[in-house]
């Protein structure tokens, strides 16, 4: 089943029967005779076999980024830093004919994957639902039509109020409001772009950091109070401000929706969802009368950045004690390693989460790291920051290190890569990787972790390429099945600590790769 599954989600990973080769240079010892790793050849399934480009270097690794793929192959050329990367389109399989697409690295290719992270999920279509396209295309042109009427709306309104609609149309009141709350809105586009996986991995601390951005916005539009009057300065402040107080309000909804769902204990996230916008109601009829309380009092500049000087620092103070009293036992990249760390260490049992911060062995909100030397997990990262060349690194190493860690998880749905002799541990994600799997990779990691850090042999794992095979080969091969029977065990121990285990809180960037190994 999980070939055919990975099959169909990268169909140019397929063998065509090459000669295995060991690629290491050194004479194998018994150990490594009984596990010896063949590399095998992934080409497109479309390629004739007399294709011109068959002297280029076959890919290890082959990573899905952004709706696209890279092939990952080792590199004999200086200054390449170790590996080759070539860029391909993901090619479209027919399921009827068998046809598959030639690959390719056109434009249209690089503009699709920009608009993917742009405006699709990560991992899209196979992390959404089947109706999610649909509903958005639908939704899209109803937000379209209901903007369409806002603004006919707006011009109405100034018009009513005595404000003119004549002259040019850029210099209307009501295409003015329009054109501030565009340019929040295409600013938002971009911000979003670029952050969006940290509302996952990072909910209270970027919650903290919108309200930052809304109070910011909110003084910039302050300041068209201080400025000469003209559109032009109105659009400086006004757009301005409103780019931050966009952005603001776009990381509360998305964080706040993360928010709700963990309130809700009883299947009850609408009701619980309702109630928050009648809460919200209040709040805001409260202090739409307190505002126009304080207006009668005077409207200039001086007095209102006067309130506005007391009212953001208690709103900030506020919203900071929010995300502190919302204690919710999410796994969070660094909690997750530092649980795993002490279920390896400790004899299976985990800290609670009262218990965790206590011990203060997190930073703030749980999602950062207290100290860099707890940093020691990386999940789903890319292959070129993993595999690095340098002065001191040998490369030819590096590709045997890789060849253990591919044969010993060839039929698993993710890839272990110990760095810094054992210190830490990368973590490669299949396309097939579930929460389960990412769960089980994190404490297999901490297993091995915990094997090659103490051992006496890692001290030598950058200077002998046969012993540090030997070492890397027993210690994957041992901890694997260990890990096969702790990882049930593992999960138990933390629900019965209370912590939820059906999400993993962390940055995902959408990097999946598959590996070459053994038919």
């Amino acid at each position: 089943m999980r070939r055919h599954l990975c099959t169909q989600l990268l169909p140019r990973l397929r063998t065509r029967g090459c000669t295995p080769q060991l690629l290491s240079p050194y004479p194998s010892t018994l150990l490594l005779r009984q596990h010896t790793l063949r590399f095998q050849s992934t080409q497109a399934a479309s390629r004739p076999t007399n294709d011109v480009h068959d002297h280029k270097p076959l890919p290890f690794a082959v990573e899905r980024v952004g709706g696209r793929e890279c092939h990952i192959s080792w590199s004999e050329e200086d200054g390449s830093a170790g590996v080759r990367k070539e860029w391909r389109d993901i090619a479209a399989v027919d399921p009827e004919s068998g046809k598959i697409a030639a690959p390719t690295n056109s434009l249209t290719g690089r503009i699709g994957s920009w608009v993917g992270q742009m405006f699709l999920p990560t991992n899209y279509p196979h992390s959404v639902h089947r109706s999610y396209f649909s509903f958005h295309v639908l939704q899209f042109f109803e937000t379209t039509l209901a903007t369409i009427t806002s603004v006919l709306c707006n011009q109405a309104l100034l018009t009513s109020v005595g404000v003119s609609a004549e002259g040019s149309i850029f210099g209307a009141v009501a295409v003015q409001w329009i054109i501030k709350d565009g340019a929040g809105e295409v600013a938002k586009l971009f911000f979003i772009r670029h952050f969006s996986p940290y509302f996952d991995s990072h909910p209270k601390t970027f919650t903290l950091f919108g309200e930052v951005l809304g109070c910011v916005g909110s003084g910039l539009q302050i300041a068209t109070l201080l400025i000469a009057p003209s559109p032009g300065n109105f659009l400086i402040c006004a757009a301005g401000g409103n780019i931050f107080k966009l952005v603001g309000a776009a990381i509360w909804y998305t964080t706040h929706i993360k928010f709700v769902r963990y309130f809700s204990q009883q299947s009850n996230t609408g009701d619980v969802a309702a109630k928050d916008e009648s809460q919200a109601s209040i709040a805001q009829l409260a202090g739409y009368a307190s505002g126009i309380s304080l207006l009668t009092v005077s409207h200039t500049a001086a007095y209102l950045y006067a309130i506005f000087a007391v009212a953001v620092p208690v709103h900030l103070v506020m919203t900071a004690y929010m995300m502190r009293v919302a204690r919710f036992e999410l796994l969070t990249l660094p909690r997750a390693s530092r649980l795993a760390d002490a279920y390896v260490s400790e004899g299976g049992q985990v800290p609670s989460l009262a218990e965790l911060d206590a011990a203060r062995c997190t930073g703030l909100y749980g999602e950062f790291y207290r100290d860099k030397r707890d940093r020691w997990l990386t999940l789903a990262p890319r292959v070129g920051e993993v595999l690095r060349s340098g002065p001191d690194l040998d490369m030819e190493l590096e590709r045997m290190r890789w060849q253990v860690c591919a044969g010993v998880f060839k039929d698993d749905r993710y890839l272990l890569f110990p760095q810094d002799r054992g210190r830490n541990v990368a973590v490669f994600l299949h396309p097939d990787a579930a929460n389960d799997d990412i769960l089980r990779a994190i404490l297999h990691a901490a297993q091995v972790r915990a094997a090659l850090e103490p051992s006496a042999a890692s001290a030598h794992i950058s200077e002998h390429a046969e012993e540090s095979q030997a070492v890397l080969l027993s210690t994957l091969m041992d901890t694997r099945a260990r890990v096969e029977g702790d990882v049930v065990a593992f999960k138990l121990a933390l629900e019965e600590r209370g912590w939820r285990t059906d999400e993993l809180c962390y940055a995902d960037h959408g990097h999946r790769v598959t590996w070459a190994h053994d038919g």
